[in-house]
Parts: structure tokens; C-alpha cells; sequence
């Protein structure tokens, strides 16, 4: 379950907090890292210091140039930040929550937990790359967290879950009577992945945008609020489908109903 999930690392300065996650990772049984563009190499000498014995891990770290192709074949992408403006504050997941739901997805497909960079964090346009957001519950007094620390946080946090789990598994199937098997699950959907969802994304916000509804001083805050919206949603690849035709159909009709409705106008003066 765990080698579904992936860590994402944006824009990371500090070769030691490269390893340092590396390391943090190994302890607690996670081995995917994605580093988006990093700004030192994950290879210098005090990368592989901090990392130890988890060598291996920041060897195996794939490198790539944009968020996007980070979380590339997952079907589910949450993204930590400190900052709580208005629509964090209502969409984020505190650690035990996100650990649950990460879980909960991870059955179904790959699932990636991405840090901002250490200086500034996330940018509300990163935001929406992803689907959650989780806020690690930090003192107001000082709330910058390290960003080794804060993957072990959040490492620990699904593996004590996951752990949790598996005992309650074991609790239950040893409380059955014997013989009796679980009723058979259903066939699960197949969720929609990343790459599906930005397509559908890239579609709406368009589409919308053809009609008008993102108005005011922060119109990126209509889009934040819709991309966590339909975030917490378990989008299957169909439902994914019916959204992107839904927005086409918008665009299409933006972009014809005018003009059939000055041709019919103008048939009706003609006659």
C-alpha cells in the first residue's frame, strides 16, 4: 500500500533537506520521490549525508521540470501548506484526516503528498494542481515547520494509520466465525488520474470564463474553491468525461448561439 504513494518535493533549496527527507521516508516505509525542479543538486555531499543509509532512495528520485508531471498517473494529489487564507482554511485536512483519506485512495491507485518550497511554500496558482490540502497544526508563534520534519509528519502519520488498519483487519478476521468469508466487494470504479483531471480542469475554467462567472477583484479564488471542491470528490474516468463534455458543450454554444441568433433575426426581418 505505501509504494502507491509518492512524495513530491517543488522547488527544494537545501540539498541537506533533500536527504534529510530521504531519510525520514526510508524510516517509515515509503520509497517514491518526485523532486519539481530543484533549486540545488540532490546529488551534492551533504544530500547523501543527511540521507544515510536511504542512499538508494534519493538515487532511485525521479526529476522533473513541472508540478504536473509530478503527479503524472495519480488518481489523487494533496499538497501541505502552513497559510491558512479563506479557502485552505475550509477545504484543509489536518494529518490523521488526510492519512485515512490518503489510504483510502491509495487502494485504488497511486496517490502523491507534495511540499511546497521551504522559502514561501505554495502559491494559491499551485494549489490548483491538486485535489486536498493538509495543514500541519503548528503553534502561531512560529508555524514554519523544517521540510524533513514535516515529511515525517505526514509519513508517520499514514503509516500509524495504515498499521491501525491492518490490525483492525486482523482483529475482525479473527472474530469471524470460522469458514465464513467477507461478501464479495464490488467491481471498483476506475478513478479518474491526474492527467484526466486537468484536462477537465483546463475545460471548465475555460468555459466558465466564456460566460462570465469568474468575476470580481479574485476570480482565482471562484477557480481555488472549485478545484477543492470537486477535489474531495472520487471522480471516475466517465464522471470525468461527462464534466469535459459539459464544458465543450459550453464553449460550443458561447461561441455559436450569437450568431445563430442574429441569422435568425435576420431571417425573421427579412420575411
Amino acid at each position: 500500500m505505501l509504494s502507491r504513494i509518492r512524495i513530491v518535493l517543488v522547488e527544494t533549496r537545501g540539498p541537506g533537506n533533500i536527504g534529510a527527507a530521504c531519510r525520514a521516508m526510508s524510516n517509515l516505509g515509503f520509497d517514491k520521490l518526485r523532486l519539481v525542479a530543484p533549486q540545488c543538486d540532490p546529488h551534492h555531499e551533504q544530500a547523501v549525508a543527511y540521507a544515510a543509509h536511504a542512499l538508494p532512495l534519493l538515487k532511485s528520485a525521479i526529476i522533473t521540470t513541472r508540478i504536473a508531471d509530478a503527479l503524472d498517473g495519480c488518481i489523487a494529489t494533496f499538497a501541505t501548506t502552513a497559510r491558512e487564507g479563506l479557502y485552505r482554511r475550509q477545504t484543509n485536512l489536518a494529518p490523521p484526516e488526510a492519512a485515512a483519506e490518503i489510504l483510502r485512495l491509495a487502494a485504488a491507485g497511486n496517490v502523491a503528498i507534495a511540499f511546497g518550497p521551504e522559502w514561501r511554500g505554495f502559491s494559491n496558482p499551485e494549489l490548483l494542481h491538486f485535489d486536498r490540502v493538509i495543514t500541519i497544526p503548528t503553534d502561531s508563534a512560529y508555524p514554519a515547520l523544517n521540510l524533513a520534519a514535516a515529511v515525517a509528519i505526514l509519513c508517520y502519520e499514514v503509516r500509524r494509520t495504515w498499521l491501525d488498519q491492518q490490525r483492525a483487519a486482523v482483529a475482525d478476521e479473527s472474530q469471524s466465525p470460522a469458514g465464513e468469508s467477507p461478501p464479495p466487494a464490488g467491481e471498483p470504479r476506475p478513478l479518474a488520474d491526474d492527467q484526466r483531471k486537468a484536462a477537465m480542469f483546463a475545460h471548465l475554467f475555460d468555459s466558465l470564463e466564456r460566460i462570465g462567472f469568474f468575476f470580481g477583484q479574485n476570480p482565482d479564488h471562484l477557480k481555488y474553491a472549485l478545484r477543492h471542491l470537486l477535489g474531495r470528490v472520487d471522480l471516475s474516468i466517465n464522471e470525468c468525461d461527462i464534466l469535459i463534455g459539459m464544458a465543450r458543450q459550453i464553449r460550443w454554444y458561447c461561441e455559436h448561439a450569437p450568431r445563430r441568433a442574429a441569422e435568425d433575426g435576420q431571417r425573421g426581418a427579412d420575411s
